[in-house]
């Protein structure tokens, strides 16, 4: 390489040819591939660079040494399965829908409701049920792979997913056939590779854009066996709504950063900076471009890049306007049919448009939109139809240009990812709109989408777009380090909402003086190893995981002679009382279900009691919901979405809450509480003072509040109830070692900490020795414990 090594690349260079496993952040225009191919240099061992597509996979071939092998995840699919499946590729890759939906045996409408769907859209689901279950780590196609249907609501998409889902699965069938008939495409092989839980050929691994991993390359990638490098940039994953997942921040390895950017200089690496401390990142960058690098207003930048599609479509009209040759990033298809959808509609046409389908009328279409708080996307098109006309669209998209010989690029910043240009605009459709009483809250997810924008540039950039949302961090910057994006002190969250904020007391402290949780995680990952996959619902369209995960509780507290917890108490009684909550029902309406809530903790203490013992289902039922009147307490309002106790009214009763209480949950439960038998059988025959449930602990009001979940002849235990183990990190290393270390007096004599996994019906343990010495830590536990005590009460905020 011409350029000398940067001392950030040399630390890389040296850990990764020390053998160590590496999570390596990179900053936008850091140097990841220079670093990379360094490292591939350092070894003359078998190395396989990993990438997003094949254009930079075709251009790392070019910069490695021979003995790494560059390749994305296709490719080397492909070799280990597809080419059996070659013949099928090339055959049915332009299969009709109609001739799919004969394959599937789809020769009629299908009535949901008021709405009818053709065989055609049928096929078309069930395919796209396929593909989404390909990109998952599931075993098989479930009723949750199903995409949102506009048009439906969640009765009609629950019957939809059940219907479909025996077509899927069948299909899922006929594809892994040789023999099979049905569309074959390159995520299919993918899958079936997976599933045969590969080893890659290499010594080590290098997965670049870790940041927006789908989980089955996900999971193949953690299971190896050779050396692991992941790089990429946290603050730019900006697909988590397409299920990509981070697995940077909790890789089980040494985390090093890239910080110093050659794309640009120092004034954007300042704006960059900014963003990414609202991105909660940590990290900062220095800018080191070689040239010319500045802030000020550019009339016809290189590139505008926007929030969505209705702003890039603005700012072409503008440029048209203005006969400026301008060309929209990805082409202008995707709006000729959302146009041609909208004339058909308005006409009164039905339309085969994957996200209109199910609608007779553009009036349906604008009253869905308006009324579904879950159709987000439906209500950016309806806007910008509404806004433009159809017939302006069209004449728009034709009078663009292709990119190479446009003037300006028009890009949305999530087609802009991986790009950059000299001269770059951000768009106003950050901005909030004009009613709105002042800037719209700074999400970090928000903030991601800006950074990621802002640092396209490599000469000139042009903030005046997000001048409102530079004004709002500037206002808050002084508070940015000790509060939320909220305002809420950082030192005033419970334990688990600290560890979320690096900057909070809890996380300093954790990063201070146990800073290897990787290590940790690394352990938990081996151990993970060989465990069956976990049990979930197979025929639920939305799960409601959350709810199933404080059943799963209660039914094992209940299980070693305990109540449910204080806080489901404390929810009963703050709808007893005269409290305002946010989103709560009437009086008479919080009363039934007050009164309700009684006679829950009473059925309970008589079942514990032995006077009145409950069979499983009933337990089961009341467990589930009690869940919501803990969440009362926990959120501090009374939320409607997804809420059982929402659907009250003055006469409601327990018996009603319970009846309503979903089939799914009730099977769902007791596969967990099979798995748990023989795990906590020997809890269960403790005395009564060495099984402590819901257990709080002396330093628990030094933060806003901590209380664990089991605590069992002297095992601290958290109970995980996901479905994707293999994600559990760094964050929840870190809530373990909170919970011990908050125990400032040793009150529960803790010597064994560990996770048990109620869908595996795993319990994966550490002594308490062994766990720190893991962590990094350079002292004694009641050292740690005294020392974190005094950091608390030094920064603790009082809630009063």
């Amino acid at each position: 390489m011409g350029l000398k090594a940067t001392a950030e690349q040399d630390a890389a260079r040296d850990a990764f040819a020390a053998g160590q496993d590496l999570a390596l952040v990179a900053g936008a225009g850091t140097g990841k591939t220079s670093t990379l191919v360094m490292m591939g240099a350092a070894t003359h061992r078998r190395g396989l660079y990993v990438a997003f597509n094949k254009p930079i996979a075709e251009e790392a071939k070019s910069r490695f040494a021979g003995n790494v092998r560059c390749s994305t995840s296709h490719s080397l699919a492909f070799r280990a399965i597809g080419r059996s499946f070659q013949d099928r590729l090339n055959s049915s890759h332009h299969m009709p829908l109609k001739h799919t939906a004969q394959l599937l045996g789809l020769d009629r409408d299908l009535a949901v409701g008021k709405r009818r769907l053709k065989a055609t859209t049928q096929a078309r689901l069930v395919m796209e049920m396929v593909r989404r279950f390909c990109y998952s780590t599931d075993e098989q196609v479930a009723a949750r792979h199903m995409g949102p249907v506009n048009g439906l609501d969640e009765n009609g998409e629950q019957y939809l997913a059940q219907v479909l889902l025996r077509r899927a699965r069948w299909a899922w069938d006929d594809i892994c056939s040789r023999q099979g008939r049905l569309p074959f495409q390159h995520d299919h092989y993918l899958k079936m590779w997976a599933q045969t839980r590969p080893t890659l050929p290499a010594d080590f691994v290098l997965l670049d854009e870790a940041q927006d991993t789908n989980p089955v390359l996900e999971e193949i990638f953690l299971a190896q066996d050779a050396q692991r490098v992941c790089v990429g940039d946290p603050a730019q994953q900006i697909y988590e709504w397409r299920h990509a997942k981070d697995i940077m921040s909790g890789f089980p390895g040494q985390r090093l950063a890239l910080t110093q950017s050659f794309r640009f200089g120092p004034p954007i690496a300042q704006v960059a900076n900014r963003w990414l401390q609202a991105a909660s990142s940590t990290m900062q960058l220095t800018g080191h471009a070689a040239g010319p690098s500045g802030l000020g207003r550019v009339e016809v930048p290189d590139a505008v890049l926007c929030r969505g599609n209705g702003d890039a479509l603005a700012e072409v009209l503008q440029f048209l306007e203005r006969d400026v040759p301008v060309a929209l990033a990805g082409g202008g298809t995707p709006l000729l049919r959302i146009a041609q959808a909208a004339i058909d509609l308005q006409a009164g046409r039905r339309t085969s448009h994957h996200e209109l389908f199910l609608f007779s009328s553009w009036g349906e279409v604008q009253e869905y939109a308006e009324q579904d708080s879950a159709a987000a996307g439906l209500k950016a098109i309806v806007e910008l139809v509404d806004t433009y006309g159809p017939q302006q669209i069209i004449a728009a998209v034709n009078r663009m240009v292709d990119e190479d010989q446009a003037r300006v690029v028009v890009s949305t910043v999530h087609k802009a990812k991986g790009r950059e240009w000299n001269r770059v605009r951000v768009g106003d459709g950050f901005t909030p709109p004009a009613d709105e009483p002042g800037p719209r809250g700074l999400h970090p997810a928000e903030a991601r989408l800006i950074y990621v924008a802002v640092t396209r540039a490599r000469q000139e950039l042009d903030t005046t777009g997000i001048q409102w949302a530079e004004a709002q961090l500037r206002q808050t910057s002084r508070t940015a380090v000790t509060s939320t994006p909220e305002g809420v002190p950082l030192a005033a969250l419970p334990l688990t909402g600290q560890l979320k904020y690096p900057r909070s007391p809890m996380s300093v402290f954790l990063a201070r003086h146990l800073p290897r949780a990787e290590r940790l995680v690394g352990s938990y990952v081996q151990r993970l190893r060989g465990l069956p996959h976990p049990v979930q619902p197979m025929d639920e369209r939305r799960p409601d995981y959350r709810a199933i995960g404080h059943t799963i509780d209660y039914r094992l507290r209940l299980g070693l002679g305990s109540n449910a917890g204080l806080a489901v108490t404390t929810g009963v009684r703050l709808l007893g009382s005269p409290v305002p909550l946010d989103g709560a029902p009437s009086p008479q309406v919080r009363a039934s279900l007050h009164e309700a809530g009684i006679r829950l903790l009473s059925r309970l203490q008589t079942h514990l009691e032995g006077t009145s013992p409950a069979g499983e289902e009933e337990l089961t039922r009341l467990c589930y919901v009690a869940g919501f009147f803990e969440a009362v307490y926990r959120n501090g309002v009374f939320s409607r979405r997804r809420n059982l106790l929402a659907q009250a009214d003055e006469l409601t009763t327990l018996e009603q809450l319970t009846a309503a209480v979903p089939l799914y949950v009730l099977e769902d439960v007791a596969e967990q509480m099979q798995l748990a038998e023989e795990p906590f059988a020997p809890y269960r025959a403790l005395p009564s003072q060495q099984r402590v449930c819901g257990p709080v602990f002396a330093g628990s009001s030094d933060l806003g509040g901590a209380d664990a979940d089991f605590i069992v002849d002297g095992l601290l235990i958290d109970c995980k109830a996901t479905v994707r183990p293999y994600r559990i990190g760094r964050d929840e290393v870190q809530q373990l070692a909170g919970y011990l270390l908050l125990d400032y007096d040793d009150a529960h004599r803790i010597d064994k900490v560990g996770f048990y996994l109620s869908r595996q019906g795993a319990l994966i343990t550490w002594s308490v020795p062994e766990f720190l010495a893991a962590l990094g830590a350079k002292m004694q536990l009641p050292s740690l414990r005294e020392q974190l005590r005094a950091h608390l009460r030094k920064t603790h905020v009082s809630k009063a």
